[in-house]
Formats: C-alpha cells, structure tokens, sequence
C-alpha cells in the first residue's frame, strides 16, 4: 500500500474493485490508487453505480436510474440519460460533459457512454467512459 503522503497527484483515490457477477472474484489491486484521469473515470463510474438516497450523509449524492431499469427502452433511455446528465452536471465538478449515450444491450439492461473533457484539461481530447447499467440482486446464502 502507498504511503498517501508520497502521492505527487492532486486528484487521486483508492481503486475500487467491483467482484465479477459470474465469479464473484474480486481484483487484486488492494492499496493501489487511481490518479489523473483514471480517477476520473473511476469517480464517474461510482457516481453512476450510487443510487440516490443510498449516502446517509449525502441523501442526494448519485444517480437515479433505478425507477428506469424495468422499462421499455423507448421510456428508460431518455429519463437515464437526464439521470446520467444531472448527476455528473451536479457531483463532478472536476468534468466537462460533451455527450451522454445510453443503448439497451439486452432486456432491462443498459449501457452508457458518457463523453467528457477534464474542467482544467491542457489538452481539448474527449474522453469515453463506458458503465454498464443493470439491476443487481443479492442473493442469500
């Protein structure tokens, strides 16, 4: 693990791993940090995945697409679109939004590419962060 006094980077944060739904492994990266863009992308991708009212000290921190998940593609991808673009607009500050472009890629199951610029970028290059946006459940053992 990385001493965090010996981080050059202003923007940095602990990797989150996800486990693989199929596997339920884990990534082996505990300690290592995500820095520059790749936080970035990392804050993009938790805030996405946050549903709203799920913070106790931040009830209206995330993204509300869970009402959208169980509907007809032609009603969900309009209203996840907003969600995607108002949570970003409100919670990331440190990105410029250019687009927002939510496809079904299987019943109830979405994915969303979300196209952005650093606010304080030297370089004018868009960026592509992809999130796969589906239901999960738990599953008692």
């Amino acid at each position: 693990m990385q001493d965090k006094d010996t981080i050059p980077y202003q923007h940095w944060s602990l990797k989150v791993g996800r486990a693989d739904p199929r596997s339920r492994e884990v990534p082996p990266f505990w300690g290592e940090i995500a820095a520059a863009v790749d936080d970035l992308h990392q804050a993009i991708s938790n805030l996405l995945m946050t549903p709203k009212g799920s913070v106790p000290t931040e009830p209206e921190l995330g993204c509300d697409i869970l009402p959208y998940i169980d509907r007809s593609a032609e009603e969900a991808v309009p209203g996840i679109t907003q969600a995607i673009w108002d949570a970003i607009t409100i919670w990331e500050p440190r990105v410029l939004l250019q687009d927002v472009d939510v496809s079904e890629v299987e019943f109830a199951h979405f994915a969303a590419r979300i196209f952005w610029r650093p606010t304080q970028a030297v370089m004018d290059d868009v960026l592509l962060t992809e999130v796969a946006l589906k239901a999960t459940r738990q599953v008692a053992q």
